[in-house]
């Protein structure tokens, strides 16, 4: 095979890979964003439970207690 032929198999195959690039990065950004969707969700869900009301008479006030000084 003469270099020509590897040069131009080479800018041949140039586009394609620029559009598997751009494929691949477009599902990782896409997978990214709704993996940090569902982080935020998640947290969103803790603040709003941890907010309600709901179980306050099941947990002791103060959650920490500090520590006693010992005599």
């Amino acid at each position: 095979m003469e270099v020509w032929h590897i040069v131009a198999f080479c800018i041949l195959l140039f586009p394609l890979f620029l559009a598997a690039n751009y494929i691949l990065v477009k599902k990782m950004a896409a997978e990214r964003r709704l993996r940090d969707e569902r982080l935020e969700r998640a947290a969103s869900d803790s603040v709003r439970e941890s907010y309600s009301g709901k179980g306050l008479p099941q947990q002791s006030w103060p959650k920490y207690k500090a520590a006693r000084k010992k005599r």
